[in-house]
């Protein structure tokens, strides 16, 4: 059985808690729709997410863990500190997020999983996961090289074809006894390896998520993302530009992929 792991940040911290919601809701509904019933999703929250969507394996674990809010010291702001003000903020957003998975990952163990996946709750996820875990079940797990990128509201997917895991944090499926190898640091979920020591990680052999980008609720990624995928330094000369576009393809959204996996437009930049 594979378990999904959702964690959500706490409605202090949103730009907009209705558009995360919503996210949330088209994130639910995405995992919960694979072709296997051997499946379970597990939502991490402060506060229960605003959402009509319900279904026998879906489970919602509330916490009281602290905001993540850092406060500027004085020291700090006098010396002008900006880096480090936004270094230590995200990597609070980040230690939460750890405590979440790690809670989710508690919380699963009575479903008796073989498998469990982190999957952020802005992303999608392919509804054939499922049903290749219960046909792998020996396998340590599996990363996914190639991924999808998208830009709400638009027509157009980025394809990762080389290095989506290092991109997205949705992007790892593995064995439930190996989890604790991709938290070597508690506060710190490492998704971006190339190769797992301990564990013998395949590459997956389909587009297994897609990432979302400008969605106005990514912790580290909005146009930052779109801008590395669409722009070129002309001073990095022919090889980056060959780089880049054996790494990202172009690829409309079809009705065949939003239906994999249950995409469509829900949220919007800030």
């Amino acid at each position: 059985m594979l378990v999904f792991i959702m964690p959500v940040k706490s409605k202090e911290i949103t730009n907009s808690w209705e558009i995360l919601s919503k996210l949330v809701e088209r994130c639910v509904k995405s995992a919960c729709n694979q072709t296997s019933p051997n499946f379970r999703v597990v939502v991490v929250c402060n506060e229960r997410p605003n959402i009509q969507f319900q279904h026998p394996h879906l489970y919602y674990v509330e916490v009281d863990f602290p905001v993540p809010i850092y406060k500027e010291t004085e020291q700090e702001r006098l010396k002008g500190y900006e880096y480090a003000f936004h270094s230590k903020e995200i990597a609070m957003k980040n230690a939460d997020k750890s405590r979440k998975i790690l809670t989710g990952i508690d919380f699963s163990q009575q479903f008796q999983p073989s498998h469990i996946m982190v999957v952020d709750c802005d992303d999608c996820v392919s509804k054939h996961l499922a049903e290749y875990v219960d046909k792998h079940q020996d396998g340590d797990g599996w990363a996914f090289r190639k991924g999808y990128i998208y830009r709400e509201k638009s027509k157009i997917l980025y394809m990762n074809t080389k290095t989506f895991n290092q991109t997205c944090g949705s992007s790892v499926i593995i064995k439930y006894a190996l989890h604790k190898l991709v938290f070597e640091n508690p506060d710190w979920y490492d998704c971006t390896f190339n190769v797992l020591p301990g564990a013998n990680i395949q590459p997956l052999p389909f587009v297994g998520a897609v990432y979302t980008i400008e969605n106005g609720e990514n912790i580290l990624a909005n146009k930052q993302i779109t801008s590395q995928i669409l722009k070129t330094n002309l001073m990095q000369g022919i090889g980056s530009l060959i780089k880049k576009i054996f790494k990202y393809r172009l690829v409309f959204l079809s009705k065949p992929i939003a239906d994999e996996f249950g995409l469509y437009p829900c949220g919007g930049s800030n």
